[in-house]
């Protein structure tokens, strides 16, 4: 089982070479459907790309559509194929699959679809990026994801057992391989991610657009490569955004059929990102409405330069009446 986020992103090229394959099988995170966590799909497609790409080129765009649900029981595969290259861009079609033993043939199951694009390394004409919406404490002044739970709510009877078991079984693998530190001005950090539901927080008098939540990340083993550190950020941008409109609004998981994305659109503003370093990941809701939710969150490093920027569109069915 892998245990670094450089092993979760891992891939082994095939024997007959037009492939990649993922060296571990992917597991659950912040889903509470039996399915493998998306950023997998994400963060695998973008080290194939990258893998696939010549030297000297990088990553500056990812989009793509989640088809089917990745299943934890079988590797991913990574296939390639070239849509263009010029003297400064290059771009690739990654298809994501799984193998299906139920299909007669052994057809693959296409999972994802996803366009990458590459830019040679020009000079730059103007430099500036946004700041966050609002002003959010410092990482040193921010306490760890599992000690905030346990500290202030397991061990204060704030939360159940079930409960605990629930947010552990949800969001423990990102503990392991990642550090997230939540800022306390954030929604996310003062209702455990919605699970408190009926929690009042510093934000309860502004609109579901207006909130907002951030938290400091770094990962906690080396990534070698460019294509690593690309990897990286797309596996870990993915999370939360899907049930974000949930946590704004008193919700969660139990509230709704199905919370899961449907497309992903990340951009990349820096060609190097070192993702060992501390960043400050914001998470906004823009729109909800017709069963879909459109949300988004923005990473910058320690310094206030903008690193990337993830959208996604994702389901967000109602509950059947028989069920209300």
């Amino acid at each position: 089982m892998a245990s670094t986020l450089a092993q979760h992103v891992a891939l082994d090229k095939s024997n007959n070479d037009d492939h990649y394959i993922s060296k571990y099988l992917p597991q659950r995170l912040g889903n509470a459907a039996p399915i493998a966590y998306g950023g997998y799909a994400i963060g695998l497609a973008i080290h194939a790309a990258c893998k696939t790409a010549p030297a000297g080129f990088h990553l500056f765009s990812a989009v793509g559509h989640f088809l089917r649900p990745v299943s934890t029981d079988t590797n991913l595969i990574c296939r390639s194929v070239q849509l263009r290259q010029t003297k400064n861009f290059v771009t690739y079609r990654i298809s994501v699959e799984q193998r299906n033993e139920a299909s007669p043939n052994d057809t693959p199951r296409l999972c994802m679809e996803v366009l990458t694009d590459f830019h040679k390394d020009e000079p730059s004409v103007l430099t500036y990026s946004a700041p966050p919406t609002r002003a959010y404490s410092h990482w040193r002044d921010c306490k760890p994801w599992e000690r905030l739970f346990e500290s202030e709510w397991a061990q204060s009877g704030k939360v159940t057992e079930n409960q605990v078991k629930q947010f552990t079984a949800l969001f423990g693998l990102s503990q392991q391989i990642y550090e997230g530190r939540p800022c306390p001005e954030g929604v996310t950090a003062q209702n455990l991610m919605g699970m408190a539901k009926a929690v009042v927080t510093s934000q309860e008098a502004l609109g579901p657009t207006e909130k907002s939540s951030a938290d400091w990340i770094r990962v906690k083993h080396s990534l070698s490569t460019d294509g690593e550190q690309m990897a990286s950020v797309g596996f870990i941008m993915d999370g939360a955004l899907a049930f974000l409109p949930l946590a704004n609004n008193h919700l969660f998981f139990d509230d709704v059929s199905a919370c899961s994305s449907l497309d992903f659109s990340l951009r990349f503003f820096t060609p190097r990102p070192e993702m060992e370093k501390w960043h400050l990941r914001e998470m906004v809701s823009h729109c909800a409405g017709q069963g879909r939710s459109f949300s988004e969150s923005r990473l910058w490093d320690e310094r206030g330069n903008l690193v990337a920027c993830m959208s996604q569109q994702s389901i967000l069915r109602a509950q059947s009446r028989a069920k209300m």
